[in-house]
């Protein structure tokens, strides 16, 4: 399969299905059989920090750092059911985000050098271009900006 067709077919999965993964895989889950954020304490002290969410799914991550303190919220999915999932959760909490619908791989239209975080609960694992993706992901964090991640190594 050519990297778009996988794109795709990865992007009708998750419009299909957002749904029934709900709230799963979210911090403070780093996923299964893994320490929790509240046993590891990889973000520390949030308060006010720009966080970015790359696959931000239906924004359980998203709401649980903001119950945290997050200055600024943002996240990236490539699936629009799941970006209109996270909306209405953190509508109905009382916060709000900058959600984008695009790829990963993709220049995404986000300030460079902006992030204090920058974030991955399992999504990277979704990735069509690791490198490319690791590299976009630097040019997005402030000098000694963190990037946290999880994934499944097969």
């Amino acid at each position: 399969m050519f990297e778009e067709e996988i794109i795709e077919t990865n992007r009708n999965y998750w419009n299909e299905h957002a749904d029934l993964w709900y709230g799963t895989t979210a911090l403070p889950q780093y996923g299964v059989r893994f320490p929790t954020e509240d046993d590891l304490h990889l973000f520390g002290d949030i308060s006010g920090k720009k966080m970015l969410e790359i696959c931000c799914g239906s924004g359980h991550s998203l709401l649980y750092n903001a119950n945290k303190g997050a200055g600024e919220l943002w996240g990236i999915d490539l699936s629009q059911k799941q970006l209109d999932n996270a909306s209405d959760l953190l509508m109905k909490n009382g916060y709000t985000a900058k959600l984008i619908c695009s790829k990963m791989e993709d220049e995404l239209n986000v300030p460079k050098k902006y992030f204090d975080y920058v974030y991955s609960i399992y999504g990277i694992g979704w990735t069509t271009d690791l490198q490319g993706t690791f590299d976009k992901i630097a040019s997005y964090l402030k000098k000694d900006g963190t990037f946290i991640f999880s994934c499944i190594i097969p």
